[in-house]
C-alpha cells in the first residue's frame, strides 16, 4: 500500500472531523438561561395551580381600593365625595357605595327625611364600607326607630375613615348650624381615636396613598418596602386571591418583619396610663357636646372596642407578630381611663365591650377576617345596645338626661 502524503487540507479536515465527534460545550450564560426558564415556568405553573385552588375551595374577597370615593378639602382633610353610586371592596366583600349631596352615606334609596334627625359623628367604623348601609349601625336606627317612634328618623351619617375627635368636632361645627337635629351621637373607636393633642385645622389632603413602582432611593429595608413591596402588595391585592389567602395566614410574621401598615393601639400599653391623651380627648368631646348644646340638641358617646379587645385569639397574635409581653397591655384601660375623663366632663357614655366580649365567647364574629372593622353582626349588636339609649332621648327630647356611664 503507497503511503499518501499528509498535507495541511487532510490535517485541518481530520482535526475537524475529530472535533465534531466529541461533546459540544455551551456556552455557560445559556446554561444559565435554561436554568431560569425551566424554574420560573414551574414557579408560574405552581402559582397558577395554587391560585386555582384557592379560587375553587377557599376563594378570597380582592381588595378593591377606591382613592376617587374620597376627596381633599380644607379644615377637614378629606371627605367623601358628593353624590356617588359605586361599589367598593375592602377585604371582606363587595358592598354599594351611596352618598348624598352632603357626601355622607345613605342606603340605595336617598336620603332619609323623617320628623327626628340624628347626626352621627365617628371614622370608618361608623362610614362601614365593610358593610351593606342597612346592615350598618345607621341603617339598622332608621329602620328600626320608626316603628318604635311612629314617624320616620333620618341619621346623617358623617364618618369617615381615618377621621378623630378634633375632626368630629369641626363637623359638628359644621352640620349642625345647617338644619335641625334631635340627638347627636358620637362614635368613638378605642384603637385609634385616644388623641394626644387637640387640632384646630387639617390641611387638604387625600386619605388613600397609592404606591407606585419604582427603584429605591438607598439601600435600606424602609425604603426597599416602600419602593418595591407595597407596590407589588397593592397589585397583587386587586388581583390574586391566592395573595390574600397567604397574606391573611402569614399576619404573625409579616408584622414582625414590619410588612404591615397594621399599628397596635397604644391606649392598650400600660406605659400610656399617665398620659394626657386621655384628657386632652375628654376635653375634645366635651367641646362637641358644648357645641350641641348651643343648638339645644343632648349628645350621647358609644365607645366601641378594638378586636384586640374583644378577640382573645386575634389579641395574642398580635403580641406575637408586634413582639409585646402580655404584661404590657391592658385591655380594659382605655375604657376605664377615657370613660373617667369623660365622667369629669359629665358626658354620658355607653362603653358596649363587656357585650361585645360576652358575645364573641358565644361564637359571634364581630369583626372582619381581612378587614378588622367591624362586620355586619357586630353592627347588628352595636345597634341594639344603642337603640334603648337613641329611643329614651328622641321619645322624651326635652327631658335633661342624668350624666352616666353604663357597660351593657
Amino acid at each position: 500500500m503507497t503511503d499518501l502524503p499528509l498535507t495541511a487540507a487532510t490535517g485541518r479536515a481530520a482535526a475537524s472531523g475529530a472535533a465534531g465527534s466529541g461533546p459540544v460545550h455551551r456556552a455557560p450564560w445559556r446554561d444559565g438561561l435554561l436554568n431560569v426558564l425551566i424554574a420560573g415556568t414551574a414557579l408560574s405553573v405552581g402559582l397558577g395551580l395554587g391560585e386555582w385552588l384557592v379560587r375553587w375551595v377557599a376563594p378570597q374577597q380582592l381588595v378593591l381600593k377606591r382613592p376617587d370615593v374620597w376627596q381633599p378639602v380644607d379644615s377637614l382633610g378629606w371627605v367623601n365625595r358628593p353624590n356617588l353610586n359605586t361599589t367598593i371592596n375592602t377585604g371582606e366583600r363587595t358592598v354599594r357605595l351611596f352618598t348624598d349631596q352632603d357626601g355622607f352615606r345613605v342606603g340605595p334609596a336617598g336620603r332619609v327625611e323623617g320628623a327626628q334627625r340624628i347626626l352621627l359623628l365617628g371614622d370608618s367604623f361608623m362610614e362601614a364600607l365593610q358593610a351593606e348601609y342597612d346592615q350598618s349601625l345607621p341603617g339598622l336606627l332608621e329602620a328600626r326607630l320608626a316603628p318604635r317612634l311612629h314617624h320616620a328618623v333620618a341619621v346623617r351619617n358623617t364618618g369617615v375613615g381615618g377621621w378623630d375627635p378634633p375632626q368630629y368636632l369641626i363637623e359638628a361645627r359644621r352640620t349642625l348650624g345647617r338644619e335641625p337635629f334631635d340627638l347627636v351621637l358620637v362614635a368613638v373607636y378605642l384603637g385609634n381615636d385616644i388623641v394626644p393633642e387637640p387640632i384646630e385645622r387639617y390641611a387638604p389632603r387625600a386619605p388613600v396613598e397609592v404606591h407606585r413602582l419604582r427603584f429605591p432611593r438607598q439601600l435600606n429595608g424602609r425604603e426597599l418596602i416602600d419602593a418595591v413591596l407595597y407596590p407589588v402588595n397593592d397589585f397583587l391585592e386587586l388581583r390574586s386571591q391566592l395573595f390574600i389567602f397567604l397574606k391573611t395566614r402569614l399576619h404573625s410574621l409579616r408584622t414582625r418583619l414590619g410588612l404591615t401598615a397594621e399599628e397596635f393601639p397604644v391606649g392598650l400599653l400600660r406605659q400610656e396610663a399617665g398620659s394626657p391623651r386621655w384628657s386632652v380627648t375628654a376635653r375634645i368631646l366635651s367641646d362637641i357636646r358644648d357645641v350641641a348644646r348651643t343648638h339645644g340638641v343632648p349628645t350621647t358617646f358609644v365607645l366601641i372596642p378594638a378586636p384586640y379587645q374583644v378577640d382573645s385569639a386575634e389579641f395574642h397574635r398580635s403580641l406575637q407578630g408586634f413582639r409585646i409581653d402580655s404584661s404590657a397591655v391592658d385591655l380594659g384601660q382605655p375604657n376605664r381611663l377615657l370613660a373617667a375623663a369623660m365622667r369629669g366632663h359629665h358626658l354620658e357614655v355607653l362603653d358596649v365591650l363587656p357585650a361585645f366580649r360576652e358575645a364573641q365567647q358565644g361564637g359571634s364574629r364581630l369583626y372582619g377576617q381581612v378587614d378588622r372593622h367591624l362586620s355586619p353582626a357586630g353592627h347588628e349588636l352595636l345597634a341594639r345596645l344603642v337603640e334603648p339609649l337613641v329611643v329614651d332621648h328622641l321619645a322624651a327630647p326635652n327631658r335633661p338626661a342624668p350624666p352616666k356611664v353604663t357597660a351593657r
